[in-house]
């Protein structure tokens, strides 16, 4: 079954008249690792949505919905938080994350975005 970045994937193929293998050529990766990205079967690597973003040229709202895809169909995570505060913060953060309510999961989100 697709995940939301193999519907994203599969998509992006359709509107380009572009087989798997199509994509593996212009991504320099096989049809197999596409395949299994597609279906959850493999961990998406943390550069994969800046990968096909590049590859397609995609901007604005189409390179929106890789990184959304790519965010939805993480199963794991990887973070380096580089101080203390910073290693606190992720460790608490993944703790509670099952626990927070949507509305605290907004407060979250809309604070991360407001870059300064």
């Amino acid at each position: 079954m697709l995940n939301d970045l193999g519907k994203e994937l599969r998509k992006l193929r359709i509107d380009r008249n572009e087989r798997i293998l199509d994509m593996a050529d212009k991504i320099k990766k096989s049809p197999a690792f596409i395949s299994a990205i597609e279906r959850g079967k493999k961990s998406i690597p943390a550069t994969f949505d800046d990968l096909i973003i590049g590859a397609y040229n995609l901007t604005g709202e189409s390179a929106a919905r890789i990184r959304t895809a790519c965010s939805r169909s993480r199963r794991h995570f990887t973070l380096f938080p580089e101080s203390d505060l910073s290693k606190d913060t992720v460790s608490l953060m993944a703790r509670r994350m099952n626990e927070l309510s949507e509305d605290q999961l907004h407060s979250i989100q809309k604070i991360l975005r407001n870059k300064k």
